[in-house]
């Protein structure tokens, strides 16, 4: 029975998402408050706070959803005759495409991951959920430095998946901002060179 109800949790969780996406797409983000949230899914107000404290807890549940979807349609691709920057550059710029296809939940999400407030507090979703995000992005981006030889020790290991998540967040706020998509493709393989540049390999 147990095993029964987690699956069933997981159901209505999946459809909150999908409806909740769906309203966000048609009247903004700005415009959804949690109680017009509850009503397209057919749950009362308490039903909902059951899975979602928030609207923050909403747009984070789905910023990583989206995050999987996109890493899973594309692949850390290696191309053994680009730099280690380059590669990069080339594989952030297709996940941004895939995850701008829900622009509005992007820009949410950047907004609310650079409040730093909300980092400062542990008790926070984005102190609850942005490990589990940068769970995904990390084995993503682990073929690069199989391929290029790059050892990071473990006592080195949590600074520079910090450091690396940072970069990816300010590279994806400067090819969604008005510096254009194409412009800041030059940014991200700047900073991925000296990013990357002091790393040693095999």
């Amino acid at each position: 029975m147990a095993g029964l109800r987690e699956i069933k949790k997981q159901r209505t969780r999946e459809m909150i998402l999908k409806n909740s996406m769906e309203l966000f797409t048609q009247k903004g983000v700005d415009e959804v408050g949690m109680r017009e949230l509850a009503q397209v899914c057919g749950l009362g107000i308490g039903t909902y706070y059951n899975y979602f404290k928030s609207k923050e807890d909403v747009i984070f549940s789905l910023f990583r959803e989206n995050l999987n979807s996109a890493i899973t349609n594309k692949p850390f691709r290696v191309e053994e005759n680009e730099s280690n920057a380059d590669n990069l550059a080339n594989n952030y710029k297709a996940i941004f495409q895939e995850l701008m296809i829900h622009k509005n939940i992007a820009d949410e999400f950047l907004s609310l991951a650079y409040n730093t407030k909300n980092m400062a507090d542990n008790d926070s979703v984005a102190a609850r959920l942005t490990p589990q995000i940068v769970d995904l992005y990390w084995g993503w981006v682990q073929p690069l430095f199989r391929s290029a030889g790059i050892i990071i020790r473990t006592e080195e290991e949590e600074g520079f998946r910090r450091m690396l998540w940072h970069h990816f967040l300010s590279s994806f706020h400067a090819y969604t901002s008005s510096f254009g998509a194409e412009e800041s493709i030059d940014y991200i393989r700047f900073t991925s060179r000296h990013l990357l540049g002091g790393l040693n390999s095999n």
